[in-house]
């Protein structure tokens, strides 16, 4: 099975090369019904083969995602909420959910609203559990450690997924896109399981918890804190995990004072030389802004350099026409690479429009346009 990537005007297109075609039926369904969470997706054939042409114009490639942002629990818990919802919607149109392809490059996340969305292909994929528990093995590497809800979900539904005749069918029934996404109507099941976890809990973690509930951001949380303590109530793991965690803090706190010892401050202050090192590595390219807008030079000091109109892009570009993280820029010994992000309205490197996931190694002086902005590699 081959992949590439094509972009025509303002449409973007993963096309997967297969040997199978879809059934007549799911041909008919998938063509006349806009099924939320799967790809749009249209064939054509070519050199005896079916070519699948999945709309991802506006998505990323889930791991194209994570290379510039770790997986949080709004995340995680947007991506259980979307495959949740979609195998419910596959169910109704009477197609198999073993067609879906769990792989990490054809997986896509909404850069609008975050959902995900899944290519259901022609022939059937490996199975779906085991699908989903190598993709579960994938996240684990990628969920940001500082968020305690991402961490419980994850390592709890990793180790539901690698038990023996486990399916998908309890994911479903433990966190359901309906359950997930409206606040639960407080009853005594639930009740009684938050309190059983408010005294078992440290007071400290209970004063931080009231605390996020209190904030305008909080409401989140404590939806996802609800449905957690609900539908996972086998937390044995994730509380080893953080006893683990506080103990290595002890640990910590017993060495700090060394750090303030006048012999290891002097040693500290005797070492200019590094600071000095580092900072001569800080800018190692600049993209020189030519258009009409008089936006600022771009200073190019970390890799990758991601291109953007999100405030968290390190080449923050203040424009309307510029995607959220629209390209991005690689380096490989001296050599510099440029990206396109599957942008809205694409990257140009010397002229040349870029498919996604298309890398080209740049040029001095050579012209960069991001949507209708140029900029002059230097």
């Amino acid at each position: 099975m081959e992949i590439e990537y094509k972009r025509e005007l303002t449409k973007s297109y993963m096309c997967v090369k297969t040997d199978q075609d879809f059934l007549p039926f799911e041909k008919e369904i998938l063509t006349r019904n806009s099924i939320s969470g799967i790809l749009p997706v249209n064939t054509t054939f070519a050199d005896a083969a079916t070519v699948c042409w999945y709309d991802i114009t506006g998505m990323q490639a889930f791991d194209h995602a994570l290379e510039t942002e770790m997986m949080d629990s709004q995340m995680l818990t947007q991506f259980l909420v979307s495959l949740c919802g979609t195998l419910e919607r596959l169910e109704s149109f009477l197609l198999d959910p073993g067609h879906l392809w769990f792989s990490r490059e054809s997986i896509f996340k909404n850069n609008r609203d975050g959902s995900f969305w899944f290519c259901y292909c022609p022939e059937g994929k490996e199975n779906i559990t085991e699908g989903f528990q190598k993709l579960m093995e994938y996240l684990l590497t990628k969920i940001d450690h500082k968020d305690q809800w991402a961490v419980k979900m994850a390592y709890h539904i990793y180790d539901q997924v690698i038990k023996e005749g486990y399916s998908l069918i309890a994911i479903r029934e433990s966190l359901t896109y309906d359950r997930v996404d409206i606040e639960p109507v407080p009853d005594k099941t639930l009740e009684n399981s938050r309190v059983e976890l408010e005294q078992t809990s440290d007071q400290t973690e209970k004063e931080k918890t009231v605390h996020k509930a209190d904030k305008a951001d909080g409401k989140a949380k404590v939806i996802f804190q609800k449905a957690i303590e609900h539908f996972f109530p086998d937390l044995a793991k994730i509380k080893e995990y953080r006893q683990e965690l506080a103990k290595k803090k002890e640990k910590k706190n017993e060495i700090q004072p060394i750090v303030f010892e006048p012999e290891e401050e002097e040693v500290r202050m005797g070492r200019p030389t590094v600071l000095l090192a580092d900072q001569k590595k800080t800018i190692q390219g600049i993209l020189r802004y030519e258009g009409n807008n008089r936006l600022s030079d771009l200073k190019i000091d970390t890799f990758p350099y991601v291109i953007g109109s999100a405030a968290d892009c390190p080449g923050y570009v203040d424009c309307a026409t510029i995607s959220r993280h629209h390209a991005k820029i690689t380096k490989v010994e001296n050599v510099y690479f440029i990206e396109d992000m599957n942008s809205a309205n694409g990257t140009k490197a010397g002229g040349t429009l870029l498919d996604y996931k298309m890398k080209v190694s740049l040029q001095a002086n050579e012209i960069l346009e991001f949507a209708d902005e140029k900029f002059r590699f230097i």
